[in-house]
């Protein structure tokens, strides 16, 4: 049968790359260099053997926990890089001889030669569907930037049809939300990503948070037009920055949307500037409430209030879309890479 066959080559292969046993600081790059090969039931009967055969720390392991456990406990890449130098150094190529020749025919696909063609194919998907998913993101993004285009429109022109929708797309928001967290779930528990791939879909979690509450302060503002109307949310003398708000939210989420699409660590750092200009304007407002003078009550004060934090909340939002796509690009939070480039950072 194929399974035995193949758990006996990887076996052979394991046993004499560690004759006297696996060490504990080899143990879960080894497992990490299996998960990338193998299915988790696969995994789970050669961790059986090995163990049995006293080729891993003593004590029984759940393979399956171990291979969730990777997601959040991954070896370093040099981890691995001496991991599998130590195997190769066999004789024993990790290449395609770790499938028997009908089980590859069966699940191969075009790949480069001298490469295993089974994992190309598995890893090539795995890419594709991350570029799937930051697909989604940036289209949820564009969603948010429309949500807050359309809630400002009914602010300021008392439009209702405006504001209904606004508040459907903040729905379908949502739903694309609840999607991207259940692909991003679904990558990081079936694969064994490591480095950048693990760095995807960590931030395609975060991010999907972000982008969530940019849509759902959105929908606020959206849903305080709709609340007053026929009435008229903004009073003339605040209508000026309401505008320049809800076109600074506009301009941050256009930027968030870019950068998400291109992954430039520069122009994510440029949404702080453009969120610095929503903070001005929501003093600007404050100030316009509190004055002395302020002669239009106190609803619209209240109303004002909310408003301007919802803005504000969105552009800070919107400002951790870019910190974040900085760590998937770099590998460093924004304020260690800030400071890499700028010594006077």
């Amino acid at each position: 049968m194929e399974l035995p066959e193949l758990l006996a080559r990887i076996l052979a292969w394991l046993r004499a790359g560690y004759p006297h046993g696996v060490p504990n600081h080899d143990y879960f790059p080894v497992l990490a260099v299996l998960g990338r090969r193998l299915t988790d039931d696969e995994v789970n009967q050669v961790v059986d053997e090995l163990v049995t055969q006293d080729k891993l720390p003593a004590g029984r392991v759940d393979a399956g926990a171990v291979i969730a456990r990777l997601t959040l406990d991954l070896p370093r890449e040099s981890d691995l890089t001496r991991v599998r130098d130590r195997l190769l150094a066999t004789g024993r190529a990790i290449d395609g001889s770790w499938q028997p020749a009908a089980r590859l025919a069966e699940t191969a696909g075009p790949g480069p030669a001298g490469r295993d063609e089974f994992e190309w194919g598995v890893r090539t998907q795995y890419h594709e569907n991350l570029q799937e998913l930051a697909k989604l993101l940036h289209a949820m993004c564009v969603r948010d930037r429309d949500i807050v285009a359309a809630a400002t429109a009914a602010l300021l022109g008392t439009d209702l049809p405006a504001a209904e929708t606004a508040i459907d797309l903040g729905n379908e928001v949502e739903r694309m939300h609840q999607q991207a967290e259940r692909e991003a779930l679904r990558l990081l528990t079936l694969q064994s990503p490591v480095a950048r791939e693990l760095r995807q879909v960590v931030s395609a979690v975060q991010l999907t948070g972000n982008l969530k509450r940019m849509a759902a302060l959105a929908t606020h503002i959206a849903a305080t037009a709709r609340r007053r109307h026929p009435e008229s949310v903004v009073p003339e003398p605040a209508r000026q920055v309401i505008a320049d708000m809800g076109a600074a939210a506009i301009a941050i989420a256009t930027g968030a949307a870019e950068v998400l699409a291109s992954g430039d660590p520069q122009a994510a750092a440029a949404l702080d500037a453009q969120d610095d200009t929503m903070d001005e304007l929501h003093e600007r407002l404050l100030a316009a409430v509190l004055d002395p003078q302020w002669q239009d009550g106190i609803t619209a004060a209240v109303d004002l209030t909310l408003l301007g934090r919802y803005y504000e909340r969105f552009a800070d939002n919107a400002v951790e879309v870019g910190r974040r796509t900085i760590f998937l690009t770099t590998g460093e939070t924004a304020e260690s890479w800030r400071a890499g480039g700028d010594p006077e950072a």
